[in-house]
């Protein structure tokens, strides 16, 4: 299983290949800027992407951002991710944070919602939701996504 750790910081996956926007350990196996695209991945290389408090630091928007994960992705393949939720009381404490997102965000990049049906034309790039869950202080939205190939 081939598995992409975004953005990991602190948080290493052993065997993944780790990437961060620096190299500030010696397990960061791979060093870039999200914001620049194409990513530097070959189409549907990976298996799993874990992207757990990454997209809400990128200056690309969260379309450009999950086009990107459904194009590495093999057919099959999973994107895990954690974003805080807008409504969480520290949203604003990180200077980093670029974008804040209510847990419904997703829906516009999955066909059988509400906003999904009604903003098809935002991207051809469509996921199926496999879990959406809220932290018990309702301060972070976990999801699991599978690419639409």
């Amino acid at each position: 299983m081939t598995i992409l750790n975004l953005g990991c910081g602190n948080k290493l996956i052993k065997g993944a290949i780790n990437h961060d926007i620096r190299r500030h350990r010696k397990e960061v196996k791979v060093v870039w800027d999200l914001n620049k695209t194409p990513w530097p991945w070959k189409d549907n290389q990976f298996d799993h992407v874990h992207a757990v408090s990454v997209f809400e630091h990128l200056e690309i928007n969260l379309i450009a951002t999950l086009d990107e994960c459904w194009r590495i992705l093999k057919p099959g393949g999973q994107l895990h991710l954690k974003f805080p939720l807008r409504t969480s009381p520290t949203i604003h404490d990180d200077p980093t944070h670029r974008w804040f997102w209510s847990q419904r965000v997703l829906d516009f990049v999955i066909p059988k919602t509400r906003y999904g049906k009604h903003y098809p034309y935002y991207t051809t790039r469509k996921w199926k939701l496999l879990v959406r869950k809220l932290d018990r202080h309702k301060r972070n939205c976990y999801a699991l996504l599978e690419p639409i190939k």
